[in-house]
């Protein structure tokens, strides 16, 4: 008798153990991706934005859109008060490349990508984001105080942080060929099948991760700087990333290394938290090493 107590105590307890682990994996406070935020009561202000420029469709996004996508909070410091906001990653609305945010006072432009992998953002290090926040400490945004609609950019001046937000046009990634050419090239995701492109199998060793052999593909940096009329001259290439990090190469050391601007792994476009849309690829066991992999590329110098 007294086995069975135990045992109906043990499955009881098991039962509640149980049951508190779903609630909190499900109010996404363990476990999981998803969070759940207790936004301000009432309705907010009726509002939209226009999106438009790079996408694949230009649309309009309402507010009660913007708030059924996933949100995320940032906590600031503003104006002297320390606040929390609740609104809508702008990666939701990028790929890669320029946004501009224009709201009814004016317009700013932000390099997002740069601002969310950069030395001058370190959002790996701190978590932090930028969002379209249209709830500030329990309350919706109102035009009183920056909204309905609000950019927050933490670490980037006051004048990145675009109240009422109306419009979000985006600008195309370029990766540009110049310097020591005859006819200087601007790369773009739309225009890169005029040069062929090149697959390659091999080991990378990025460093601080695992090591892995893929299919790499891109432009052979070569035949990139032939379709650049790159004189013959020429002594060796600057990558140029988009954080103003910048590595030379001869151009010795391009053809040995199998050089390419590199867009796809085993297929796949190359995400950005592994250095793309455009990376440079060495895939060659010489240069195998993270250290000649620049992320991000933005241009390409000759000299």
């Amino acid at each position: 008798m007294r086995k069975k107590t135990i045992t109906l105590a043990l499955i009881s307890i098991a039962i509640v153990v149980v049951a508190l682990f779903a609630s909190l994996y499900y109010s996404g406070l363990i476990g999981g991706d998803q969070v759940t935020y207790q936004l301000p009561d009432g309705e907010p202000e009726s509002w939209q934005i226009e999106v438009s420029g790079d996408f694949e469709q230009e649309k309009t996004v309402s507010l009660k859109e913007l708030i059924q996508m996933q949100l995320t909070s940032v906590n600031v410091m503003l104006e002297g008060e320390n606040v929390t906001f609740i609104g809508v990653e702008v990666n939701e609305f990028w790929d890669a490349g320029t946004l501009n945010f224009i709201g009814a006072d004016g317009q700013a432009s932000l390099n997002v990508f740069q601002a969310w992998n950069s030395t001058f953002y370190p959002y790996y290090y701190n978590n932090n984001v930028i969002i379209l926040a249209f709830a500030k400490d329990g309350e919706w945004l109102t035009s009183e105080t920056g909204g309905p609609v609000r950019l927050i950019a933490p670490y980037f001046s006051a004048d990145h942080q675009v109240k009422k937000v109306a419009q979000v046009q985006s600008e195309p990634w370029t990766i540009r060929i110049s310097g020591q050419v005859a006819n200087p090239l601007v790369l773009t995701g739309k225009n890169l099948s005029t040069i062929q492109s090149k697959t390659v199998n091999a080991e990378f060793r990025p460093g601080g991760s695992s090591n892995r052999t893929s299919d790499w593909t891109g432009l052979p940096i070569l035949d990139v700087l032939e379709a650049a009329n790159a004189p013959e001259r020429a002594e060796q290439i600057t990558i140029v990333a988009i954080d103003g990090y910048e590595k030379d190469y001869w151009l010795y050391e391009v053809e040995e290394g199998e050089m390419m601007i590199g867009f796809q792994e085993n297929g796949n476009p190359l995400p950005l938290d592994d250095g793309g849309p455009y990376r440079l690829f060495a895939p060659t066991d010489k240069y195998k090493w993270g250290q000649f992999w620049v992320k991000f590329i933005k241009e390409i110098i000759v000299s």
